[in-house]
């Protein structure tokens, strides 16, 4: 649901804010106060393409920011995350578009910098605009299709045989990937033998590596290894001037001083402790001399061994361990071209299986499809004439793909659907998109979301100029459908007909005024006294007769009254 636009320096507004609520919204005014700017604003923050005179004279960029709450599992969620965007669940949607003067324009997500293209595939989850010129819904076979399956109870089986047609898609790519070149194959499987027989000959081992080169360190300094251990050895052990040998007499000396003075006890005692100490130094340097030897032979060995490393790790890996890893990985490449012919055999079957089922899940699809198409177009034309249109005729046509008899394999199934419309008798059908006007479109939109106000998704419709063509007691038709619609979705409408907008939950007035010598848009939430003076503007012109208030009221009052029968609405003043 909309709650909210922000609007600066945008065309003839400085800075406007609108808020919304739920239920039915209308945006009132004179003609020309900019009622549309509201919506082209809006449209520019769902990514509509924008251009660089929308910038208000005398400012350096134009900035719309709309804030939507998003319903729970709503598509939005997804789309956000997948974008990875932050966005707590319950916290509002915000998106953001600045257009600079220059022409380039910048997008925001909820404070994240992002693209246009982000806004319009959200956008198209979050509102459905209709009006002149951006009936883009209706003019799009594709959603065509979506709307019928909603409307006949479809959506859940067509969920299942897309499900099926994916993992049908799914086999036959894994079909023609193992029917690639048989040459190449054989090939393929004479490489990952070799390299296979070549680490396994190689008998690796984790860490192997680390210990050779500590190992090849110690040989090829053998003799200065030696030196500096018979050097230390002999500072602490020589007969004569040895470390330990003076040790033996500091300790004598410590212990005739601690006679005379029990503190230096302590002090002898660490002597001690470091005498014992270095004692156990030599015995291990003297152990160690005594066990090291030098191999000329293993130092060859170590050296070629390291060799034999080195050329492995500059075909399989940076480390042992990776080059194992190739090792397990080409096994398994190995073992599934070993298995392929294998498995082809399986898959034809599967291929076979999975095929006849989409078949027959698309074959109940499309008798349910037919079938729902005629109810639709029933309902859709009874509606119409409900909303003045007495005259028009509505039919969805459904075409089996390619023009085969029982169509194709499609993800959307064995055939298209397109909503044709007749104006008038004896025009023909032809796409809603080439022959209705804007108001039709609009009409039309209003039939089916009335219809289909359940099963449809869209959170926010908004209905420019439904109102084409529609007057006195007919108006008051399109206002009740209007409110009826926005009992499962916010409808935001912009009319000029004061029957229409006598049944809004949230009314708003779009006015122009003088500022300084420039002309600026502003957007005011109504109460409900100003609701009914409103009224009687729209009922009886700019001076406001007596006549048209008191008639203003009563159409007010009578309204609201029907609303409460219906389970809604609220108290006239």
């Amino acid at each position: 649901m909309l709650r909210e636009i922000a609007i600066r320096h945008f065309t003839v507004v400085e800075h406007v804010r609108a808020s919304f609520g739920p239920g039915l919204n209308v945006l009132t005014g004179e003609t020309g106060a900019g009622k549309s700017i509201v919506i082209s604003a809006l449209t520019i923050s769902l990514g509509a393409r924008a251009d660089a005179e929308l910038v208000r004279s005398g400012a350096e960029e134009a900035v719309v920011e709309a804030a939507f709450a998003i319903p729970r599992a709503s598509p939005v969620e997804d789309l956000v995350a997948s974008q990875g965007i932050p966005l707590e669940r319950g916290e509002d949607l915000f998106l953001r578009r600045h257009l600079a003067r220059g022409g380039r324009s910048r997008a925001y997500v909820s404070g994240t910098m992002t693209g246009v293209a982000t806004l319009k595939m959200l956008g198209e989850h979050l509102v459905d605009i209709h009006g002149q010129h951006e009936s883009v819904l209706l003019q799009n076979p594709r959603r065509h299709l979506e709307l019928l399956d909603a409307f006949g109870g479809l959506t859940e089986q067509v969920e299942g045989y897309q499900a099926l047609f994916r993992r049908w898609q799914a086999l036959k790519a894994e079909r023609e990937t193992l029917e690639g070149g048989e040459r190449e194959k054989a090939q393929r499987k004479d490489l990952l033998e070799h390299q296979i027989r070549e680490i396994d000959a190689a008998h690796l081992g984790e860490g192997e590596e680390e210990a050779l080169q500590a190992e090849r360190t110690i040989l090829t300094h053998h003799e200065k290894l030696l030196l500096a251990v018979e050097d230390a050895y002999v500072r602490l052990e020589g007969d004569e001037g040895g470390i330990l040998s003076g040790l033996s007499g500091v300790g004598a000396r410590l212990r005739e001083a601690g006679r005379i003075d029990a503190r230096l006890a302590a002090v002898e005692g660490m002597a001690e402790e470091g005498k014992t100490l270095l004692q156990e130094v030599v015995l291990a340097l003297r152990d160690y001399r005594e066990r090291i030897q030098f191999d000329p032979d293993r130092l060859e060995t170590v050296e070629e061994r390291l060799h034999t490393i080195g050329r492995l790790k500059k075909k399989y890996g940076a480390t042992t361990g990776e080059i194992l890893g190739y090792r397990e990985q080409a096994a398994l490449e190995l073992k599934q071209l070993e298995g392929a012919e294998e498995r082809l055999v399986g898959l034809e079957g599967e291929i076979r299986a999975v095929e006849a089922d989409l078949w027959e899940r698309g074959s109940h699809l499309s008798k349910g499809r037919v079938k729902a198409a005629k109810q639709l177009a029933q309902q859709v034309t009874g509606e119409l004439n409900q909303l003045g249109m007495t005259r028009a005729d509505f039919r969805v046509e459904i075409k089996k793909v390619e023009e085969e008899p029982r169509g194709s394999l499609r993800l959307t199934g064995l055939e298209e659907a397109e909503f044709l419309f007749a104006p008038n008798p004896g025009e023909g059908f032809r796409p809603l998109g080439k022959i209705a006007s804007g108001g039709e479109l609009s009409r039309i939109m209003l039939a089916l979301k009335h219809i289909l106000a359940s099963a449809d998704q869209t959170p926010t419709l908004i209905f420019d100029e439904v109102d084409a063509g529609v007057g006195g007691r007919m108006a008051e038709v399109v206002g009740r459908k209007l409110w009826r619609v926005s009992r499962e979705r916010q409808v935001i409408c912009i009319t000029h007909l004061p029957q229409i907008a006598a049944f809004a939950d949230v009314h708003l007035r779009v006015e122009k005024e003088m500022q300084k010598g420039r002309t600026e848009a502003r957007v005011i939430s109504l109460s409900k006294q100003e609701r009914v003076e409103e009224l009687g503007r729209m009922l009886g012109g700019p001076e406001r007769s007596a006549t048209a208030l008191k008639h203003a009221r009563e159409l007010f009052q009578a309204a609201q009254g029907w609303k409460e029968q219906q389970g809604g609405g609220e108290n006239a003043s």
